[in-house]
């Protein structure tokens, strides 16, 4: 496992794979007597949240348009029941909030994944365990980007489609404009 791989490069460390990520990290900076401003601890920081976005991958699979990655992904969370639809999982998954961390945790550790009941609450969780998930690299893979929330500016609208939905849909409205004869 990624993760493992990581902290293995560090002879004087020792991995517990019964820890969170974030614990292994913490004792890991100790060990390798990195302070908060160190180059160095940049560099292993970098590491570190790699590894965990590999992990994901790994554990989650990248292809956001793949069912059985999203059915897998539901079963994790404890959603029931398991859509039969990408876009059903998709929305069964827009609708849980969970710590990122935690979640690529659970399978290592066994702990079952915490779900918090609203936005806010996962905030005060994230802020408060310091279990930020690198969000620079998750946009590399098309399931993890959906999981993604915006904790220390959350936006709370409706959720944007993106611009390749908006323009689709600007499209269809002008079409049926004209054939309305506006």
């Amino acid at each position: 496992m990624p993760l493992a791989a990581f902290f293995a490069q560090f002879d004087s460390f020792s991995f517990n794979p019964n820890q969170s990520s974030n614990k292994n990290f913490d004792r890991l900076v100790r060990v390798i007597k990195c302070g908060p401003n160190d180059s160095e601890r940049r560099v292993v920081r970098e590491g570190f949240k790699d590894a965990l976005v590999q992990e994901f991958n790994e554990r989650f699979g990248t292809d956001g348009n793949d069912l059985s990655n999203w059915q897998n992904l539901c079963h994790v969370l404890r959603i029931v029941p398991i859509p039969d639809t990408v876009q059903g999982c998709r929305q069964c998954v827009w609708d849980t909030h969970v710590n990122l961390v935690d979640l690529v945790d659970s399978g290592r550790t066994g702990t079952p994944v915490k779900l918090f009941a609203s936005l806010g609450k996962l905030t005060e969780y994230t802020l408060k365990t310091k279990k930020f998930f690198p969000k620079e690299n998750a946009y590399q893979g098309g399931l993890l980007k959906e999981l993604l929330r915006e904790i220390i500016n959350p936006y709370f609208g409706k959720r944007r489609n993106g611009s390749a939905k908006r323009k689709e849909r600007k499209k269809k409205q002008k079409a049926a404009r004209a054939a309305g004869g506006d």
